[in-house]
């Protein structure tokens, strides 16, 4: 592992798994997940925060983080149990960001949220909502940069994902009425050349998410299916063009 975690701060207040946030040893912070979320939503956090990066989407810095056991057996944190020694997700943090609000999204350029729409629909990511009265976006802005940057993955390939709710209440909604045939093509060639590279990211995986020390599997998940979700979706592809 490039990045060992040498100190743990506290626990994330929002989120639904509520990360662990940790120093490492490289000076960077990172939000930490591992046993506070599924064997199978781990898998899909790493490998759907690798197709966006494939895609050339601004994900937040991420990393395979090695915890120490020793840091793990003195932790005093709520539900300490749930910070192991291993390999977690680190998700590092982004000094000047926060999270996005609908005041920044006027700053967004329409390309960014046009990308951003696609690969959430052919991912089946429902936890992107944004409104009025707030919402889970799980996108950062950072206004140093007046950049947006995309964060939290686990919930893709969502088995309860309903497509209206999604043309409803994503953050960049506003710009699926001008998304061109010719812009959806392009982009659709750039998602598809990425899924050819789901080989390569599997084996980037640590094998103690996928087995246990006995060799028993621990996810229910697996590439070829993933695969064949995205190659061949449940929701056509062109269905979120507008109408």
């Amino acid at each position: 592992m490039s990045v060992t975690i040498v100190s743990i701060c506290e626990r994330a207040e929002k989120g639904i798994s509520r990360p662990f946030f940790c120093e490492g040893d490289d000076g960077n912070f990172y939000f930490l997940k591992r046993e506070n979320i599924s064997a199978d939503q781990l898998v899909i956090e790493y490998v759907f925060s690798r197709l966006a990066e494939e895609c050339g989407l601004s994900t937040a810095p991420f990393e395979l983080v090695e915890v120490p056991e020793v840091l793990t057996r003195y932790a005093l944190v709520e539900r300490s149990e749930e910070f192991v020694p291993g390999i977690s997700f680190g998700s590092q943090r982004l000094p000047f960001a926060d999270e996005l609000r609908t005041s920044h999204l006027t700053q967004v350029d329409d390309e960014t949220k046009m990308r951003c729409l696609c690969f959430d629909w052919w991912a089946r990511n429902s936890d992107r909502s944004l409104g009025i009265l707030g919402g889970d976006p799980n996108l950062l802005w950072d206004p140093t940069l007046q950049k947006v940057f995309l964060i939290d993955h686990d919930r893709c390939l969502d088995p309860d994902f309903d497509e209206v709710e999604f043309k409803r209440e994503h953050a960049f909604r506003d710009v699926r009425p001008f998304i061109e045939r010719k812009f959806y093509e392009k982009f659709r060639t750039k998602f598809e050349s990425a899924i050819y590279n789901l080989e390569k990211i599997w084996k980037e995986i640590p094998e103690e998410w996928l087995r246990d020390e006995s060799g028993i599997d621990r996810v229910s998940v697996t590439r070829p299916d993933i695969e064949a979700s995205l190659m061949k979706p449940e929701f056509p592809a062109d269905g979120i063009l507008p109408q």
